[in-house]
């Protein structure tokens, strides 16, 4: 049987909705070709490797793989498949609600994107038809925001265990919301700009004033306890390192710890801004890459510094960020850190990092105890010179070597991070809903990297050897 499909790119990168082309999906391959009126638009694409000055009207096609049924992406607006997935199981039970149950795989992945394939995370809007973007686009999301936390009959804890009756509850209320991906259980939503006070709504549109876009993040107790306390102190500690890092806000959402943070791909009057993951952006070039840490941070490095189209813009900055980010994650117990939680957003023109998102330290959990995720300087492995492991502060050397970063820089950038690192395994043990178990193991964890990170004697990196 056929599984032909067609449908529509649009994006609000302007002040008024623009058609960005077609999208073909066939039984081998994914295909899309931009107009001729978006190309002279001189507006970014689909992605940083599916430049529109590059492709002009030369249709881009990808052969389907198990990793990629679309374009990367758009891959990206589809919630991981899994039973478990919340922002899937929303949709679906909204879409079952309506009549529609699609068999399991690509089917389900289009009617999802039919959906809530719009107004999610980035600058991509996908449409069914172009009459169906008109109206979307016609009729601006509704301004009201919905108190959730009076509504009766509606426990989040109870849906939080995949109860299909406050799903039915959330979906007369607010609809389904845009895609978002993960496996913490997230909504798109937008609250007060002055505040949590329990309510939310759709995401805004055009300039809506008054409402703030924000990722809202809930906490599950029996998995992940003390999970929301922990990205916010984590949040708190990049930004305090120096990283540039979004508002967020701790809330409770029906007896439910949630975090609020603010969406970085929306500008000051919450229209979109070209976002892409690094995954979405080295897969569109490597075929190789099949997973969100299939690759190591040195290749990472190397696609920055010889892509012939720009994934940042200041190549060099965009290495130092690199191994500045690996650090902290390594400092604060985030193993997590993959080619999916690292963005690329376009602002006035320049390609750069997006703010840090997702730097929970997941160490606290025994299951994602890792020191991190991809590979990096050759960590772990035997070296032949010594027929030693290859330790930490041996790994963090060799990667700023192979990034091109001068030692100076590089002591600088793990010493600033020592800096502001080096009371957070006091305030990861005084966090009050983290189980005194997870507080003691990440504790132990912490005290562990920062005394292999630094050397014997220095508060810092000072003589760190080359």
């Amino acid at each position: 049987m056929s599984t032909d499909r067609a449908a529509v790119i649009w994006t609000r990168l302007v002040t008024r909705p623009l058609r960005m082309g077609q999208l073909y999906l066939t039984d081998a391959e994914c295909r899309f070709t931009y107009d001729e009126d978006y190309l002279d638009s001189g507006l970014p694409g689909l992605g940083a490797i599916y430049s529109p000055g590059v492709f002009g009207t030369r249709t881009i096609v990808r052969a389907r793989t198990e990793s990629f049924d679309f374009l990367p992406p758009i891959q990206s607006l589809v919630p991981p498949r899994g039973e478990r997935n919340f922002q899937r199981k929303l949709i679906l039970d909204y879409l079952a609600a309506d009549g529609i149950t699609p068999t399991a795989g690509l089917d389900t992945d289009w009617e999802i994107l039919k959906v809530s394939g719009h107004g999610g995370i980035g600058h991509l809007d996908l449409f069914a038809t172009d009459e169906k973007a008109v109206e979307w686009y016609a009729a601006p999301a509704r301004p009201e925001l919905h108190d959730i936390t009076g509504t009766p009959g509606f426990s989040l804890k109870d849906y939080l265990s995949w109860f299909d009756r406050d799903a039915e509850s959330l979906i007369r209320i607010i609809g389904p919301t845009p895609s978002v991906g993960g496996a913490i259980p997230k909504l798109l939503v937008t609250m007060p700009e002055t505040g949590w006070d329990g309510r939310i709504g759709l995401p805004a549109r055009f300039g809506t004033q008054g409402v703030v876009d924000v990722v809202l993040k809930f906490e599950q107790p029996t998995v992940y306890p003390g999970l929301v306390e922990l990205e916010a102190l984590a949040l708190a500690v990049h930004r305090e390192a120096g990283f540039d890092v979004p508002r967020s806000w701790q809330v409770e959402f029906n007896g439910v710890p949630a975090l609020a943070v603010e969406r970085f791909d929306r500008d000051a009057n919450r229209n979109p801004l070209f976002t892409e993951t690094l995954y979405s952006v080295l897969a569109s070039g490597d075929s190789r890459i099949t997973h969100n840490h299939s690759y190591s941070f040195e290749r990472i490095g190397r696609a920055i510094e010889r892509s012939p189209i720009d994934i940042v813009t200041d190549r060099e900055a965009g290495k130092r960020h690199l191994l500045w980010r690996l650090v902290m994650a390594i400092l604060t117990g985030n193993g997590d850190l993959h080619m999916e939680n690292l963005s690329v957003v376009q602002r006035e023109g320049e390609l750069s990092f997006s703010p840090v998102y997702d730097p929970t330290p997941m160490r606290a959990y025994s299951i994602h105890n890792m020191l991190a995720v991809m590979p990096f300087g050759n960590y772990g492995e035997v070296d032949e010179r010594t027929a030693e492991p290859v330790r930490l502060r041996q790994g963090i050397r060799n990667l700023a070597r192979h990034l091109g970063i001068p030692p100076a820089v590089r002591d600088e950038l793990l010493e600033q991070s020592l800096r502001a690192t080096q009371n957070y395994a006091e305030r990861v043990r005084s966090l009050g809903t983290l189980p005194e178990q997870n507080r003691e193991n990440l504790g132990r964890i912490l005290d562990g990297v920062m005394g292999a990170a630094r050397l014997t004697g220095c508060p810092g990196t000072a003589g760190l050897p080359d």
